[in-house]
């Protein structure tokens, strides 16, 4: 893996490969993937929807108040209401959770469907109880790596932020960098794409994976952060689809069904480019004439 000559293509050479999510070796693992990602997601949105609409009118209530001349008596009774807030924190309390649990879920059955895929294109010999056996010995890994990644980063982003934000107040000049961390955070994100099919492949261990996954992009990290930004733009726009819809459980509908569209495309894309970074072989490519005659 490490001494062969190692090129991620650009966009346009895995993009017809890619966006064909229901095109696999046995089309019944893409049809239940499908199915329980949509039941999962859109689920989960609806389970979530009350929740988030009472963090609104919690909101509004406490703006309404908050508006105006403002006597003492007044405000006191606004930021020392403890019943509006406690409402207002056990809202937002649940609809985090119902949210992180449809991301959670989404993310370890999209993963099964990146693994398999994968197996296609690199061991099309292998049975399905093979394939599903790597994936479920290889779980308990991926998800402490996960969690450790994924807490790490949540808590370098939210003290750059915050360092940032306080800046800003005393140096206004780094209000551009401040309005572009979202976007370094993304792209940070991008450069551990490979960080899953590390462990699925090579078994990697959980700490050492940090470097395996960024060793495994020099050279075309350029490329890899491109073509996965097409994803995420693909993804805004067919999410214009679901807007100026007055039907709200439709509008929802329309969302976790391109979510799980690009859920499964992003795992194709990501299998596809880490064959490529990886180096290694394609056997599920037939085989041209001239090669076949040789």
């Amino acid at each position: 893996m490490e001494n062969r000559h190692r090129t991620v293509k650009p966009i346009s050479e895995y993009f017809r490969e890619s966006v064909k999510f229901y095109d696999m070796d046995k089309p019944e693992v893409a049809q239940t993937v499908f199915v329980l990602l949509l039941a999962v997601i859109f689920g989960g949105y609806l389970l979530a929807r009350p929740y988030i609409l009472d963090l609104y009118t919690y909101y509004e209530q406490i703006y309404v108040k908050l508006q105006g001349n403002l006597s003492l008596d007044k405000l006191n009774s606004t930021v020392f209401a403890p019943d509006i807030y406690n409402a207002l924190a056990q809202s937002f309390l649940r609809a985090f959770l119902i949210i992180f649990s449809i991301r959670a879920v989404s993310f370890l059955v999209s993963m099964f469907y990146g693994s398999w895929y994968y197996f296609s294109k690199t061991s099309p010999e292998m049975s399905g109880m093979k394939r599903t056996s790597v994936f479920f010995s290889r779980l308990p890994k991926l998800i402490i790596f996960n969690i450790i990644f994924y807490l790490a980063y949540c808590v370098v982003s939210i003290v750059l932020l915050l360092f940032f934000v306080i800046a800003t107040a005393f140096v206004p000049v780094l209000y551009v960098i401040t309005a572009l961390l979202p976007l370094g955070f993304m792209i940070v994100n991008i450069l551990f794409v490979f960080k899953d099919l590390l462990i699925i492949e090579f078994d990697v261990g959980v700490f050492r994976n940090f470097k395996k996954a960024l060793d495994l992009t020099r050279g075309n990290r350029k490329l890899i952060i491109m073509n996965m930004m097409c994803v995420y733009a693909l993804e805004w726009l067919l999410s214009l689809f679901s807007i100026d819809i007055n039907n709200a459980v439709l509008a929802l509908f329309i969302s976790a069904f391109i979510e799980c569209i690009i859920l499964l495309i992003s795992q194709r894309l990501t299998a596809l480019m880490f064959i490529d970074a990886a180096a290694l072989e394609r056997k599920d490519l037939k085989p041209s004439k001239y090669e076949a005659d040789a």
